[in-house]
């Protein structure tokens, strides 16, 4: 980043996991220009192929049940909640785990109300001021986003339609997710560390019940979730065969568990295909009968009947007609 922050250079890569560099600079009155050029076309397209007004879009939402007076009520009902569990944990004086779970229900209660607004949300984003607001944040992306070494913008094309192509297939790529991330924290002030400075999560971190990257840890320092059940790196559920192991994180000594802490085994299925089951379940033998012979449980019989029945049943043997003896013969 330069001094005067008009310039920040983005470290990401690409699909491939390629390093990319990217610099990200703060828009000139030219650059803002050719933006509003592109909010102004695409506010009128969208007008012109039936895009509602903000306003009128609001009023849409309410005949159609999509938003309502109970709603809002809910909406700010859910806003004073978190409030009300932010101020808790501000204040302390209580238990530490009771703080714990204050922190829990406030992250628990900020992901329902941002899950609730979501339809309102995205109907917004589709009325002609929406639409037009992306197109416009769009071309400021094309223009912004330069090679460090050239400072020439990288989706830069002589044909509009192109510019636009390139931009559309290059959406996914991370360094472009990143780059668009940097320009936004630019131009609105957002903080870039939002998430990290959520009030559960700064206390979180301060009494080690989170690592730097806000996953849960338990006294050791291991993965684990929010009720203590050990993880590996990729979030399943894992055991140790032995508490030394379990300190030492040996990876020989783990295996795989489920939410109730039943060891896992990797089988074939009758498929052909892979499945985890208990352990228990992998060794399970089957019943017998009087003389000793398996017996099939329902579920099975069914199995064996629909596979019977699905197999195509040989073609029937043509009947042999006997020669008919002819006169010389006779």
């Amino acid at each position: 980043m330069s001094k005067d922050n008009k310039e920040r250079l983005v470290e990401s890569e690409d699909k491939n996991g390629d390093p990319v560099k990217v610099l990200v600079k703060t828009p000139n009155s030219a650059d803002f220009k050719q933006a509003q050029v592109e909010y102004n076309k695409s506010f009128r397209s969208a007008l012109d192929s039936g895009a509602l007004l903000r306003q009128r879009l609001s009023d849409y939402m309410i005949e159609q049940g999509i938003w309502s007076e109970e709603k809002q009520k809910k909406s700010e009902e859910y806003a004073r909640t978190i409030n009300g569990l932010e101020d808790k944990l501000r204040m302390g004086g209580i238990k530490l785990s009771e703080a714990k779970e204050v922190a829990l229900e406030l992250r628990r209660a900020r992901a329902e109300f941002q899950l609730f607004l979501a339809e309102k949300n995205s109907l917004d984003t589709a009325s002609a001021e929406g639409q037009a607001d992306n197109a416009r944040f769009a071309k400021l992306v094309r223009l912004c986003v330069l090679d460090p070494n050239t400072r020439v913008p990288i989706l830069k094309r002589d044909n509009p339609k192109a510019e636009e192509e390139a931009y559309n297939a290059s959406g996914d790529e991370p360094w472009l997710v990143e780059a668009s991330g940097e320009l936004a924290n630019m131009l609105y002030g957002l903080d870039p560390d939002y998430h990290s400075n959520l009030e559960e999560n700064k206390f979180l971190r301060e009494y080690n019940f989170v690592n730097e990257n806000d996953q849960f840890i338990n006294n050791d320092g291991h993965p684990v979730d929010s009720e203590g059940r050990l993880l590996d790196e990729e979030g399943r559920y894992v055991a140790y065969r032995s508490k030394d192991a379990e300190k030492a994180q040996d990876k020989d000594q783990r295996y795989f568990v489920n939410r109730s802490g039943e060891e896992l085994v990797m089988v074939l299925n009758k498929d052909g295909e892979e499945e985890w089951v208990t352990k228990a379940k992998s060794e399970r033998k089957p019943f017998l009968d009087d003389d000793g012979n398996p017996v099939l449980s329902k579920s099975e019989s069914v199995a064996v009947s629909e596979e019977d029945s699905s197999e195509e049943p040989a073609p029937a043997k043509k009947p042999t007609r006997k020669k008919r003896a002819t006169k010389t013969e006779s």
